[in-house]
């Protein structure tokens, strides 16, 4: 039987952050801001913001430090170029994570909380934010592909998504019978055969792949005691590395705490879910117009519950992570919440159990921010870190005489997710923790200390060209660092926002249901779709998708990964094609009162 190597892992985490040449990257997370630049300061201007545009943002009107921002009009999107999506990122990050009566936006009751799937009917819950009462956190994250199944990686990029084994688990041999399979031997080098009930090898087995997206993306698992094997569709052995293909993954920072994670969805999305759920809005898109949002704001009336003062903000899923902000240095660089998280008997080393709740201080280092916005239902995607979580790899931008210009990979110690990041090719992103049921299983305790990377640095492979607007990845870069350098110069003294950095943002060119590829992807070969994905299409995040990042020369369709390569079911744009939470969330309650505050 063929075997083809495999790196695996389930879905979560990415990585951050650069710093520019020149400077010295030691103790990085214990240096003060003013001693080094993170951002390379001649980038091209190729995306900014106008100062009086800016001040706009804010609630008086003027940008002052750590002031309340208003969402980005998302009816009034106007769409024209790269640029815009930016924008829009980067004033919906600085309004979700204002400060407003005490806490944060995202702490008020314009969100909600998305409880994890009851292990029984995985159903979730929205759970209303309320003045007094704290937000409960999770050490994971449910990550999975387009037909729902947790995912892995190969060596070259590619994603496959897993169909667990099942009790009764049947192969086609070589004559295309269904066999059923009583064992999986292994033989001196590794490789496995397989035999039916009566003790005969089946030649040749090929799984029977059930699921109906991609299929040929898609492997079979099959235990051989208590290590799993998986097959594709055609029988070839896939490997994992790490044996932990398929499972959650917990990430651990330097200050020895879990990354722990929160769902949210705000009010307008939690009234669009309960309207559709009632057959009283139509279902077939997340809003985008002004009608859509009338529409939403009408129904709400008729339930009598309190009107969203931020409709046009549309509809928003974030997902964030968090850490301990305690042994953190410079924990005040941090946006932090107070809330419950789950503690662990650790007395095994091997395997942590859940055994109770405490209240903690939490401070922010990752965030997805989805949203629905004029002309564009499949929403825009983009994701924000602290400046300080996970080293860099190579990239290039273009200076502001258009020539190239090449940042090395970020190495040294002191990342909160990378304890040496001198390694700048060899062991990274590799899951030690897996999270299962109520537990934590640690493969090697030996191996205790993080290594995050973020392989492309802002979202775009190294050898391609990453869409419509910028012919190189360079150009692309520098749209991201300009914006990110010109929101960093234009906040006020201190504000605590200064510290994060937007990694990226993608959607697909005209608002089209996403196909899963990525531009250019499939243009030059006609049984492939074009790739649809734009912006920055390949992105990650070192908090969430660490574990299944493709090589930063990812221009193939089998191992170029985006956002959309597991939020595109049925090429569509209807709310279950795009979100995995969407069809699991129960309708709020009639009885849906909210104190805004």
């Amino acid at each position: 039987m063929k075997k083809t190597n495999i790196k695996t892992t389930a879905m979560f985490a990415a990585v951050l952050i650069i710093l520019f040449l020149g400077c010295k990257k030691n103790d990085i997370l214990a240096k003060a801001d003013s001693e080094y630049e993170y951002l390379p300061q001649d980038v091209k201007e190729s995306c900014t913001v106008s100062e009086s545009d800016f001040n706009s943002w804010f609630k008086t009107g003027k940008a002052t430090e750590n002031g309340l921002v208003e969402p980005a009009n998302s009816v009034a999107f106007p769409h024209n170029n790269n640029c815009d999506f930016y924008k829009w990122s980067e004033q919906m990050f600085l309004w979700i994570t204002s400060p407003t009566s005490g806490k944060t936006v995202m702490e008020s009751p314009v969100f909600y909380n998305v409880s994890p799937q009851d292990p029984v009917t995985g159903k979730r819950t929205l759970e209303a934010h309320k003045p007094n009462a704290l937000l409960s956190a999770v050490s994971n994250i449910n990550q999975s592909g387009p037909n729902r199944l947790p995912v892995l990686i190969d060596e070259s990029g590619k994603m496959f998504e897993i169909e667990a084994q099942k009790s009764d688990e049947k192969v086609k041999d070589d004559a295309n019978k269904l066999v059923q399979v009583k064992r999986v031997v292994a033989n001196a080098n590794g490789l496995h055969s397989f035999f039916d009930a009566k003790g005969k090898e089946i030649k040749n087995p090929k799984p029977v792949i059930e699921s109906e997206i991609n299929p040929s993306d898609v492997v079979q698992e099959f235990k051989v005691g208590n290590k799993s094997i998986y097959l594709d569709s055609k029988g070839n052995e896939v490997e994992s590395e790490q044996g932990q293909a398929g499972s959650h993954g917990a990430l651990m920072g330097e200050n020895k705490s879990l990354v722990y994670y929160i769902t949210m969805v705000n009010d307008v999305y939690a009234y669009f879910l309960t309207g559709v759920n009632e057959g009283k809005l139509n279902g077939n898109q997340f809003p985008t117009t002004a009608g859509a949002r009338d529409s939403i704001v009408a129904y709400a009336k008729t339930k009598g519950w309190v009107t969203p003062p931020d409709a046009d903000a549309l509809a928003i899923e974030l997902k964030t992570s968090w850490v301990e902000a305690k042994d953190l240095p410079n924990a005040d660089s941090y946006v932090t919440i107070k809330a419950i998280i789950p503690t662990y008997d650790k007395s095994n080393p091997n395997k942590w159990v859940e055994n109770g709740q405490t209240t903690t201080k939490l401070a922010l280092v990752g965030m997805h921010i989805v949203g629905s916005v004029a002309g564009h239902p499949e929403m825009i995607w983009a994701t924000f870190e602290h400046e300080k979580n996970s080293p860099n790899s190579a990239y290039s931008y273009l200076d502001k005489d258009d020539k190239i210009k090449q940042v090395k990979a970020d190495t040294g110690k002191g990342w909160l997710f990378n304890a040496n990041a001198n390694d700048t090719i060899g062991s990274q992103n590799i899951q030690n923790m897996t999270v299962s049921g109520d537990s934590i299983l640690i493969k090697d305790t030996s191996l205790a200390s993080p290594t995050a990377r973020r392989i492309m640095a802002w979202g775009v492979a190294s050898n391609t060209v990453p869409n419509g607007e910028d012919t190189t990845p360079a150009a692309s870069n520098s749209e991201i660092i300009s914006i990110n350098n010109a929101i960093r110069k234009m906040l006020v003294g201190k504000d605590i926002r200064k510290n994060y950095l937007l990694i990226g943002a993608t959607w697909t060119f005209g608002g089209a249901g996403p196909n899963g590829n990525v531009y250019p992807y499939g243009a030059v070969n006609d049984s492939i779709p074009a790739g649809d994905a734009i912006g920055t299409a390949q992105l990650s995040n070192s908090t969430m998708e660490t574990y299944v990042q493709p090589p930063s020369s990812a221009s193939t369709e089998s191992n170029a990964i985006s956002c959309f390569s597991c939020h595109s079911d049925n090429n569509g744009v209807k709310p279950t094609d795009l979100s995995h939470v969407f069809e699991d969330i129960i309708s709020l309650p009639a009885n849906n009162k909210r104190i805004l505050k």
